[in-house]
């Protein structure tokens, strides 16, 4: 019996030529399916530094896998609980930390892990009686992790070698959510920032320029915004969620969804500079709900899941005027 989903190739291959796209950014390809679909659910790509890799999860974030770009070689590297949630990539692209949960009868147990790449392997960096609130963050140098406890911010060794051309620094900002507010703290934990763009709200999906000079954020019930990391230059960029930063610091990549209250019925990708102008519509499908979209760190490319066929794709835009 022909799957319910076995036309929707079909149908992008087809909508995705004709779409009418804003000022700004546009789809310049056909999308390529990269994986999932067929039985197979995949969901939320996110591309290694190096542009080789792209590591993605399954439904409920149970375990890790990466799929090389190029060769199409596939690994599962986790099939831990929780361990797909806003895991986060080393800078030398040698490495994945994440928080994940193992369980002692019905408590729940959340570890700091660091899955070695380059030779298989995986250790805790983290105490199990500890709490965390937050989710792991490198430094720039790979040498520590970041994590947000219950009240504290956690620096551990992340146990990964060095890579010469990376300087050490203790002052390593890191930035994170809590309480309603944006911080800004040093690694030696000596200095220490607090921003709180629009007073009396509540912000997720904190994402950091890779200029480390600005940020993007979400404020819970209302606009997706970016802000300089100094807490000047708040720019309100409309409805928008789960932004992604472009390779020079200047666009976001994002999804606007609508849902019944069960679930999601309508999701397009789009694509804005930060200061709010070229706002553009990458995809205007009715019968494929894109999501999760993650900009190529080197080139402009982007990986998208599709919900309900549960597939990962990837496409190349291009500037459309």
């Amino acid at each position: 019996m022909k799957s319910k989903y076995s036309t929707v190739l079909a149908l992008m291959l087809l909508l995705y030529p004709n779409t009418d796209v804003l000022p700004g950014w546009k789809i310049s390809t056909k999308p390529v399916k990269f994986v999932g679909g067929d039985g197979e659910t995949y969901l939320r790509p996110v591309w290694s530094p190096d542009d080789k890799w792209i590591a993605f999860t399954k439904p409920g974030y149970k375990g890790i896998w990466i799929k090389h770009v190029e060769s199409g070689e596939l690994k599962q590297i986790s099939d831990e609980p929780a361990a797909g949630f806003g895991f986060s990539w080393a800078n030398n692209s040698s490495a994945i930390a994440s928080r994940v949960a193992r369980f002692e009868g019905r408590k729940r147990i959340n570890e700091v892990k660091v899955f070695d790449l380059v030779d298989e392997s995986s250790h805790v960096i983290s105490d199990s009686k500890m709490r965390f609130r937050g989710l792991p963050r490198w430094s720039h140098d790979d040498q520590f992790i970041y994590i947000l406890g219950k009240r504290n911010l956690f620096v551990f060794e992340s146990g990964m070698k060095v890579t010469s051309e990376r300087s050490i620094s203790p002052n390593h900002e890191m930035y994170y959510l809590k309480s309603g507010k944006i911080i800004v703290e040093k690694a030696e934990l000596k200095s220490k920032h607090v921003y709180e763009p629009i007073k009396g709200m509540r912000y997720i999906n904190l994402t950091v320029s890779p200029d480390r000079t600005k940020f993007a954020f979400e404020v819970i019930g209302g606009s997706m915004h970016v802000m300089n990391s100094d807490g000047t230059n708040l720019v309100n960029l409309g409805t928008g969620y789960r932004p992604q930063w472009s390779p020079d610091s200047q666009y976001l990549v994002y999804m606007i969804t609508e849902d019944d209250g069960h679930r999601f019925t309508q999701s397009d990708i789009y694509a804005i500079k930060i200061d709010g102008s070229e706002k553009s519509k990458l995809t205007d499908t009715n019968n494929i709900l894109e999501m999760n979209p993650n900009w190529s760190p080197v080139s402009k490319r982007i990986a998208f899941d599709t919900y309900v066929e549960g597939a990962i794709y990837l496409v190349a835009i291009e500037k459309s005027n």
